[in-house]
């Protein structure tokens, strides 16, 4: 099996993406991350592709980077930034930028990178058994890259906290600190997240499309343009 074989399947207008790599805890290395981050933009650009689901199997949703044989010498910090960080952030850029909502199914423990993959999708469903952590702080590492992907979709004093105290948390406290969406039993999780994800992918894309796309950008707007860009969105939909 290369590092590259993902399981992408497809039911109906749901596209999914296994990072099938349960022997190694579903850690991912930078070359696994850069072709992760080009299926989004594939899945994402198919019109027939209504939600896209990240997903795995195993005892860990994703462990983390798995940087084994990686080496920085006789690289520049140019040259770091731009092939080492650089495949991480592609990740979360991606993601941001498929047109329709993104799912992360989480059935077990999300770890560092793996946190932050999760906290990015657009939905977060989170098995009960589930645990998220950001550990780097333990390894003299400021997580910032987990952080730009937290940034927005966490409250900021509950992401210092994560941050700083590399604590884990269970499902119920994930909810409250927003690193989750909702979360299912672990003894139906597999079925009950492909059946909110079948009923999402049943509703119009552009109305999918459209609601991303006005949570993203309605952010960065004052309340009163906010307000216009709502209006002018919903005109231009029901036209």
């Amino acid at each position: 099996m290369s590092e590259f074989d993902f399981v992408v399947k497809r039911e109906g207008a749901v596209a999914s993406i296994d990072l099938n790599r349960p022997q190694e805890g579903n850690t991912l290395t930078r070359a696994m991350m850069t072709r992760l981050a080009q299926l989004l933009g594939q899945l994402g650009a198919d019109p027939t592709v209504n939600v896209v689901v990240i997903e795995s199997r195993g005892e860990l949703f994703c462990g983390g980077r798995d940087g084994k044989g990686e080496s920085r010498a006789g690289m520049t910090a140019y040259e770091i930034r731009v092939k080492m960080m650089g495949a991480v952030l592609d990740v979360y850029k991606a993601i941001a930028q498929v047109p329709v909502p993104v799912i992360a199914m989480v059935q077990g423990d999300a770890v560092g990178f793996g946190a932050a993959l999760a906290v990015a999708c657009d939905v977060t469903l989170s098995s009960s058994k589930a645990r998220f952590s950001f550990p780097e702080i333990e390894h003299n590492i400021p997580p910032t890259m987990a952080m730009c992907a937290a940034l927005g979709k966490i409250p900021s004093k509950a992401l210092s906290f994560l941050i700083y105290s590399a604590e884990s948390v269970g499902s119920a406290e994930a909810i409250q600190l927003g690193l989750a969406s909702k979360i299912i039993d672990e003894k139906n999780f597999h079925t009950d997240a492909h059946a909110f994800a079948k009923t999402m992918s049943e509703r119009p894309r552009l109305v999918l499309e459209t609601i991303k796309l006005y949570q993203e950008k309605a952010t960065h707007l004052t309340p009163d343009m906010a307000s216009e860009y709502a209006g002018t969105l919903l005109a231009l939909v029901r036209s």
